[in-house]
């Protein structure tokens, strides 16, 4: 025998040495191995053998009579050689060393120590003649060809004496090579043996159980270390984002960047928030809202939000001191992978001019939780003072700012029109004209339009029979509701909510209904409004005006004297006439008894609401007012008290806020609106009403009703909450909307006399509620999930304004077809022939469980009675078609026009476009307030919210406004005022620009303050 040589080109002989306990490696020649006879030699080669070491332990100990298995020295080679070379391709092209199964060595030497396997150093074997081994040079190959070849050639060997299969990953590079010699993949070779049965079921079952978790495990191994040595600023390929996402490894999620610090953020998954820190390069070029896939990281590289202990002064954060991170450390990750980029168009603005490069500019983005753009112009000076649209193209691994280009130059700085359309720009919001097809589709008569003689006939005329009014807020010129109330002879109260009848105008699939539609609701700006439908509609025909017949679709009650029973409720469609378009300062004066104009104010202009009442309308006025007050606290006492409902009103704290503008459009006052009760008396009406069309359409449409629903809120989302009521003395519980709203009464109570804190308070709860939904019925998993938290309401939904809400729209159709019995009624409803004359269908029914009368009255318990008239009692043309009474529900059989699905459709465009208009409002009033402060300068209380490294968060109550205080500036030094600190009033220097506006102000270059809260606590700066 000769001995190998160490120079030999084999790698790694040593681990073949420790692995296979051969002490010196000599050729020789082939001798039949041992132990084989009987049974079959299963030989798997070396990939085989890592990946799923765990099935053939296990396999050996099934089938020790029946299999035995060879372990070739080329197989180990192979394994060696994999763990230390770059030898396992990734499906980006990259490729990494293969990890090894746990305990390896130890677990193979310990088989062949207990003799389960039959080591074979088939590299040593040499024949005499016709050695593959010397014909293919087995020497000068590369190890991979090598333990290829290898494996066919023992299979030969073995093969002479003994049957041999043998186990490979694929079966396709053997194909031509094996020559009849069984070559098989795992699948087929387990699936061999238990048809041959050689394994029970069961024992087939366990071990397929058994390779999926070598599978797994072997993924995860190996996915472990692709990810431990991604190069920064580089991404992870989609299979090892299945793999890692399988293995739970990595997590999909959505990154929300902080608005108090840019460089942090957290990514929201379904396993929690991690905490990503862009110092370090967390966000690996995520912006806000992408969604991503994301690593979790070790706990000893956690971090700590710098955001929740210092102010930041500026996007670039290169001014913090990572001295100051002393916060506890929170679960971190880092970001391997960006799904779908939220990359949109961004009003941006160049703040400073180009430096080395003047062909290269980087422009700050409106949205401060985005990073600076970097844009390529032959000429930046146009682009000075100007707001710009500006769209990313590209992020380089290298760059610091993702790369992008101008779209368009928006206007100048601080100019009114300028800066709306930037806040209409950063919420994806552009209205254009309404197209020829959606104005084709209104009333040819324009504003000279009269209610038909042929639709007064198809509906219940109330005109004359009912006093009925609306209130709104002055100078509202789209009236979708008014209301009467009556009491009957019998005593019980009647009770009428009247909505603009929209769909007469909308009419299903016309052009108008799909604008209306993607349009979803009216946009209501400080000083403008942006209609969901034409101004002939919203402004006049559909409104329902002072001193005007308009149509509507009603509901009316009959309530018990004492408001505690509702014995009957009635929907259909009518012609109503508003004897009075008041405002709520109107309707308030007439409640406390007093004149409800001012003859001081100018006259509103026509077709708004505010024209003066007339003197002999006002005691009726009053005692309708005051029967609707006593009403809606009876209500609202319920809801609070059994559903929980959790009122997070105003009162006479003024959060929200007024603008009176001058003659340039510029705010030059700013007011608070006053929160009065007659505000809830007409918002209970409102509740009511919807809470009723809800019950109905969700009783005749339980798959494709479009509900509103506001879920409960995470406990978590009450935190700032519950430290403000304890740092006040006040217990908090938020387990359920009766505790949440208990814990506000008990806050309001013990706040009376503190409005600053009250306000705060209610800001807090406002701030933390979940957002409200439009949803399918049918896509909800239980009734429990159509809910309504906030009002305490098991269904809700929006009926109430149709002239400036698409869903009530909907909601007008869906209540509609509920009410008719025949589908050849339903199709007249839809029908698109808007103003030719309908057929008798759409008519109030004649009930036995409603009483509507007319006549004068008397008063009996504090209340007016109408004694003396008659019943009113549809003729034959108005029969039936809409009772909803107890007594006379029926079953229709016909297919509404919407699908469930179409609704899910429809819902998800109104919930987008209510909360770009919910933001677009907030963000106007924001801009005005900004522009009142350019010019005016206000002192007003407010409350200290947090305590900072550099300085404070304070709320303003009258201006519901949260903003910092700082005492520290981007350089260190402490700017306040001495007095502040007890110090003489001149001491320190003058202070730099940016805190000179404060009055006696003072910088302290190396000064250092303590401030200590109520509880001890301290922050240093």
């Amino acid at each position: 025998m000769t001995k190998v040589l160490e120079s030999s080109p084999w790698l790694y002989k040593h681990f073949i040495k420790e692995k296979l306990f051969v002490r010196e490696r000599y050729f020789r020649k082939f001798q039949p191995l041992k132990n084989t006879s009987g049974r079959i030699c299963v030989v798997p080669d070396g990939v085989m053998w890592r990946k799923y070491l765990k099935l053939w332990i296990q396999l050996n100990e099934k089938c020790t009579d029946s299999l035995v298995l060879i372990l070739l020295e080329s197989a180990l080679e192979l394994m060696d050689w994999r763990h230390v070379s770059l030898s396992v391709e990734r499906e980006d092209g990259k490729k990494i060393a293969e990890a090894i199964t746990f305990q390896e060595k130890k677990k193979l030497r310990k088989l062949i120590q207990d003799e389960k396997v039959i080591p074979f150093c088939d590299l040593c074997v040499r024949e005499e003649e016709c050695d593959e081994f010397n014909i293919f040079e087995y020497e000068s190959m590369s190890i991979i060809e090598r333990s290829g070849a290898a494996l066919l050639r023992a299979g030969r060997m073995i093969g002479m004496n003994s049957r041999v299969m043998l186990i490979v990953e694929s079966e396709e590079p053997y194909k031509i090579e094996s020559e009849g010699k069984n070559v098989a993949n795992l699948d087929t070779f387990l699936h061999y043996i238990f048809q041959s049965n050689l394994i029970s079921k069961d024992d087939f079952d366990e071990i397929e159980m058994t390779k999926l978790g070598c599978v797994e495990s072997y993924e995860k191994r190996n996915f472990t270390e692709t990810v431990n040595k991604l190069e920064a600023g580089s991404y992870i390929s989609d299979n090892e984002i299945k793999i890692g996402i399988r293995n739970g490894l990595l997590i999909k999620g959505k990154l929300d960047v902080m608005k108090e610090n840019a460089k942090e953020g957290f990514a929201l998954t379904s396993k929690g928030r991690f905490f990503l820190n862009d110092r370090e390069g967390h966000f690996n070029r995520a912006l806000h809202q992408d969604f991503v896939i994301v690593k979790p990281l070790p706990e000893n590289q956690w971090g700590s939000p710098v955001g929740r202990r210092r102010l930041i002064h500026n996007i670039n954060t290169e001014d913090l001191d990572e001295s100051e991170n002393v916060g506890p450390p929170v679960p971190s990750a880092v970001v391997v992978a960006i799904t779908n980029q939220s990359r949109r168009i961004y009003v941006a603005t160049l703040v400073d001019k180009p430096t080395l490069d003047e062909r290269v500019i980087n422009v700050v983005p409106m949205d401060p939780r985005i990073p600076k753009i970097r844009i390529q112009t032959k000429n930046w000076q146009k682009f000075q003072n100007k707001r710009l649209l500006v769209e990313i193209d590209n992020w380089d691994k290298n760059s610091t700012y993702p790369h992008g280009h101008c779209i368009n130059i928006l206007g100048t700085i601080g100019d009114l029109e300028t800066e709306i359309n930037c806040l209409l720009r950063e919420q994806e919001i552009e209205f254009t004209p309404f197209s020829v097809g959606a104005t084709a589709s209104l009333p040819p008569e324009g504003f000279l339009w009269r209610v038909p003689e042929y639709e007064i006939s198809s509906r219940s005329d109330l005109r004359q029979t009912h006093h009925i009014f609306s209130v709104d807020p002055e100078g509202c010129q789209d009236i979708d509701d008014a209301m009467h109330v009556r009491i009957l002879s019998n005593g019980d109260v009647e009770v009428g909510v009247h909505i603009a009848d929209v769909t007469y105008f909308v009419h299903h699939e016309s052009e108008l209904d799909k604008e209306a539609q993607i349009r979803a609701t009216t946009f209501y700006l400080v000083d403008r409004r942006f209609d969901m439908l034409p101004t002939l509609l919203s402004s006049n025909l559909c409104s329902l005006h002072g001193n005007k017949d308009r149509l509507a679709v009603s509901v009316i009650w009959t309530l018990s004297p004492d408001f505690e029973h509702i014995k009957s409720t009635w929907f259909g469609r009518t012609v109503i006439h508003n004897i009075q378009a008041m405002t709520y300062g109107q309707a308030h004066n007439i409640l406390n008894d007093k004149p409800p104009d001012d003859p001081l104010k100018p006259q509103a202009p026509p077709l708004t609401a505010g024209n003066p009442v007339n003197k002999k309308s006002i005691p009726k006025l009053k005692d309708d007012l005051s029967t609707l007050t006593l009403m809606a606290r009876k209500f609202k006492r319920k809801r609070e008290d059994i559903g929980g409902a959790i009122d997070l009103s105003s009162k006479d704290l003024g959060n929200e806020l007024k603008f009176t503008l001058d003659e340039n459009g510029n705010p030059k006052r700013v007011s608070m609106k006053k929160d009065l009760e007659i505000h809830h008396t007409i918002a209970e009406l409102m509740i009511l009403a919807n809470r009723s069309v809800a019950e109905k359409i969700h009783e005749k449409f339980p798959d494709s009703s479009l509900l509103r629903t506001h879920r409960s809120v995470v406990q978590s989302k009450f935190e700032d909450l519950e430290n403000a009521l304890k740092a006040g003395g006040i217990a908090f519980d938020g387990t359920s909307n009766l505790s949440l709203a208990q814990s506000l009464r008990n806050a309001r109570q013990k706040g009376q006399g503190k409005e600053a804190l009250s306000a705060l308070w209610q800001s807090l709860a406002t701030r933390a509620m979940s957002e409200a939904l439009y949803v399918c019925a049918g896509q909800s998993e239980s009734d429990g999930d159509l809910s309504h938290y906030g009002l305490g309401i098991e269904k809700y939904t929006h009926f109430t304004s149709p002239i400036r809400r698409y869903a009530d729209v909907v909601v007008h159709k869906q209540l509609l077809a509920a009410l008719t019995n025949k589908t050849s009624e339903v199709s007249t409803i839809f029908s698109p022939d808007v103003f030719t004359q309908r057929t008798s269908i759409l008519s109030i029914p004649n009930s036995n469980t409603i009483s509507i009368m007319k006549g004068e009255g008397l008063k009996e318990n504090g209340m007016r009675v109408d004694k003396s008239v008659d019943s009113f009692t549809p003729s034959s043309k108005n029969e039936n078609n809409y009772n909803m009474s107890s007594h006379d529900r029926e079953e229709s059989s016909f297919h509404f026009p919407y699908s469930c699905v179409e609704i899910s459709r429809i819902c998800e465009v109104l919930n987008t476009q209510n909360r770009r208009a919910k933001y677009s409002s907030v963000n106007c009033q924001k801009l005005f307030l900004s522009l009142f402060f350019k010019n005016h300068t206000e002192t007003e209380k407010a409350v200290i919210t947090d305590l900072k490294a550099n300085g404070l968060v304070v709320f303003v109550p009258k201006f519901d406004m949260k903003g910092p205080v700082y005492f520290k500036d981007i350089q260190g030094a402490v700017q306040i005022d001495p007095a502040f600190a007890g110090l003489p009033y001149n001491s320190g220097l003058d202070a730099t620009l940016g805190f000179s506006f404060r009055r006696n102000c003072r910088r302290f270059p190396n000064g250092k303050v303590e401030l200590n809260d109520d509880t001890t606590d301290k922050s240093n700066w």
